[in-house]
């Protein structure tokens, strides 16, 4: 990933997707806003305690830092519901009800993941010019989040999976993505992802996915950041419990 500073935000872009010039993307860091602790300082989250003003006033910085007129994020709830985003979708201060998948083909709509160690998946489809981002943890993992908004893309777009550029953003690492019951969590076919006892390499799990959905090993970028573990980038819920939302954006250029 390459990084930038603009605005005096921080984050980092996929080159697999800045190689279209119709993409605006970012995967941001905690660097940068105006909340205060424990969700210093680009807080992006309406829902974990921070004041609602600060909130809007990081989401705000975010949109120009990007150029976008409009951004988008939803009630995230680690289930499988997608929403198709308009121009008529809710403003930037405002959420979408209940969905883990956003798209859209509108040029200047942002589609925002809010993330304290999940991963955040991007998904760009050149031959029809559409986005979609994926919150995606362990749980979406389980129920193969990937594979149905690959399958939500073919359906609304008429996307071809070979076609499809993919980047997975900063999550829990194989160094940190411990699970003492994984065998009530999770299915016999991912314990092959184990690299010691009870952590699992959620990175290249979402890899694999999405290869079974039908995109090109050559085509897929993975960020291989641990939020746990860089506590100066990232907000991290295992590592601090009360904390912020950073944000992974995905739009098309105005």
């Amino acid at each position: 990933m390459e990084v930038q500073q603009v605005n005096g935000l921080k984050f980092y872009r996929f080159r697999c997707l800045s190689a279209f010039p119709e993409v605006v993307h970012g995967v941001f860091t905690r660097w940068g806003g105006v909340s205060r602790a424990p969700y210093a300082g680009l807080n992006l989250s309406l829902s974990v305690g921070d004041e609602l003003w600060r909130v809007r006033e990081n989401r705000r910085r975010l949109r120009e830092t990007l150029g976008l007129k409009k951004l988008v994020s939803a009630v995230q709830v680690h289930g499988r519901h997608g929403a198709l985003v308009t121009g008529d979708n809710p403003a930037s201060d405002e959420e979408l009800p209940e969905a883990d998948i956003l798209l859209t083909q509108e040029p200047g709509i942002g589609l925002m993941i809010k993330q304290a160690d999940c991963q955040a998946v991007m998904l760009y489809d050149p031959e029809h010019r559409a986005v979609a981002n994926v919150h995606c943890g362990w749980r979406g993992q389980v129920q193969n989040i990937l594979g149905e908004a690959v399958g939500r893309m073919r359906e609304a777009f008429g996307s071809r999976p070979p076609a499809l550029a993919a980047g997975i953003g900063p999550g829990l690492g194989p160094c940190c993505a411990e699970f003492r019951r994984y065998r009530e969590e999770f299915p016999p076919e991912f314990w092959r992802y184990q690299v010691r006892p009870g952590y699992f390499d959620l990175f290249r799990l979402s890899r694999d996915q999405l290869v079974a959905a039908g995109l090109r090993k050559s085509r897929i970028e993975t960020a291989d950041t641990c939020t746990r573990c860089q506590a100066g980038e990232f907000f991290s819920y295992r590592r601090d419990r009360q904390t912020g939302r950073q944000g992974a954006v995905i739009g098309l250029r105005a």
